[in-house]
C-alpha cells in the first residue's frame, strides 16, 4: 500500500478532495492532506517523509524532494511544473512529474478577457472615481471590433481567447514556436514570426509556456518595436517579461496599458512599481480559479497517480533517467 500526501492545499480543498476522489486515492493506500503551506524545509518534510505520491499545490524545495527515500511520483496541481519542481532533479532521483494540461484553459481565458475589457474600458479607474465621488465622463475607451490581437504561444487557453477575439469582431494573429498549416487552417489564423506581431498588434496577449528560450521573451528590444499605445495582457508568467523594460514603456506611454495576472515575485510585494502605476491593472494570479476548473483540476490531478499506479503514467513532464 502506498502514502499518497498533499501537503500543501489551499484552505478548503480538503472539503473538494472527500468522497469518490478520496476514495479513489485510497485504494492504493493511506491518502493524508495538510492545508496550508509548511512554513520551512524542516516542515514540509516531516510532512512528506513518508510519501510515495505527492500532490503538490505551490512548489516542492529541491532539498526536501532529495530527502523523501521512497518518492515515486509527483502529480502537480497545475501546468507549469518546472517553475515550482526543479524537474532535472527528480529525473535524476528516479521520480515521475506530472501536470494537469488544459485544466482551467476556458476560465484563464475568460479572465483574460475580463482584464481586456478593463483595460480597454478603463473599468478600475471608473469604478475608483465613482466611490470617490467623482463623475468622470472624460476617459474614452477603444471598442474592439476591428482591432488587432497579437497571440504570443497557441495552446488551449489562447485559442479560446482567439474565438472570444473573433466573436468581437478583432482581426488575429499568433506567433508560437510549434507553427503549421493545419493549425492555421483548423483555427483560420495566420501565424507570424514575432517581430511583425509585435509591430502590427494593437493587442498583445501572452499564453506560453516559461522555459528558457521563452525566460525574458519581451524586454527593451521588444518593447521598442510595438505600436504605441499598445495594450499587454498576461496571464501567463512574469519571468516572460523584464520587469525593468515594461515599467520604462509603462511609464513613457509606449505601452498604454499592461493587464498583469502573473509576476517575476508573488505574491508582488507592497512596494512594486507595478503597484504605484496609474497604467497598470493587477490580479493576483487567480485566473484558474473557478469552482469547474478546481474540479477539473482534481480530477486530473488524482488521476495522473491512479494511472502511474497502474502501470500507464500519463501527462509527464519529468520521467526518470
Amino acid at each position: 500500500m502506498k502514502n499518497i500526501v498533499y501537503p500543501d492545499a489551499d484552505e478548503g480543498d480538503d472539503k473538494l478532495l472527500l468522497g469518490h476522489r478520496r476514495d479513489s486515492l485510497e485504494k492504493f493506500g493511506e491518502f493524508e492532506i495538510f492545508c496550508g503551506p509548511p512554513k520551512d524545509n524542516d516542515e514540509f518534510l516531516e510532512r512528506t517523509q513518508n510519501a510515495n505520491a505527492l500532490m503538490i499545490g505551490w512548489s516542492l524545495p529541491v532539498e526536501v524532494m532529495r530527502e523523501i527515500k521512497q518518492l515515486e511520483v509527483i502529480s502537480f496541481t497545475g501546468i507549469g511544473a518546472g517553475t515550482y519542481i526543479d524537474l532535472p532533479a527528480a529525473s535524476k532521483l528516479g521520480i515521475t512529474v506530472c501536470n494537469c494540461p488544459g485544466y482551467a484553459d476556458n476560465t484563464v481565458a475568460e479572465h483574460t478577457l475580463a482584464l481586456l475589457l478593463a483595460a480597454t474600458r478603463h473599468v478600475p479607474k471608473l469604478d475608483a472615481d465613482l466611490r470617490h465621488g467623482k463623475w468622470n465622463q472624460d476617459l474614452t475607451g477603444i471598442e474592439l471590433r476591428g482591432k488587432s490581437l497579437g497571440l504570443i504561444g497557441f495552446g488551449g487557453i489562447a485559442q479560446r481567447v482567439c474565438e472570444f477575439a473573433k466573436a468581437l469582431g478583432m482581426h488575429v494573429k499568433v506567433w508560437t514556436l510549434n507553427p503549421n498549416t493545419e493549425r492555421a487552417a483548423k483555427h483560420d489564423i495566420d501565424f507570424v514570426e514575432l517581430e511583425e506581431l509585435l509591430k502590427t498588434s494593437d493587442i498583445l496577449s501572452l499564453h506560453i509556456a516559461l522555459s528558457e528560450q521563452t525566460e525574458s521573451l519581451l524586454g527593451t528590444k521588444e518593447f521598442a518595436l510595438m505600436r504605441d499605445g499598445v495594450i499587454l495582457i498576461n496571464t501567463a508568467r512574469g519571468e516572460l517579461i523584464k520587469d525593468d523594460a515594461l515599467i520604462n514603456a509603462l511609464q513613457s506611454d509606449k505601452i498604454r496599458t499592461a493587464a498583469l495576472d502573473v509576476f517575476r515575485t508573488e505574491p508582488l510585494p507592497t512596494d512594486h512599481p507595478f503597484i504605484k502605476l496609474d497604467n497598470v491593472i493587477l490580479s493576483p494570479h487567480i485566473a484558474y480559479n473557478t469552482p469547474e476548473a478546481r474540479e477539473t483540476l482534481y480530477y486530473i490531478t488524482i488521476n495522473n497517480i491512479l494511472q502511474f499506479y497502474k502501470g500507464s503514467p500519463i501527462n509527464v513532464v519529468a520521467a526518470p533517467k
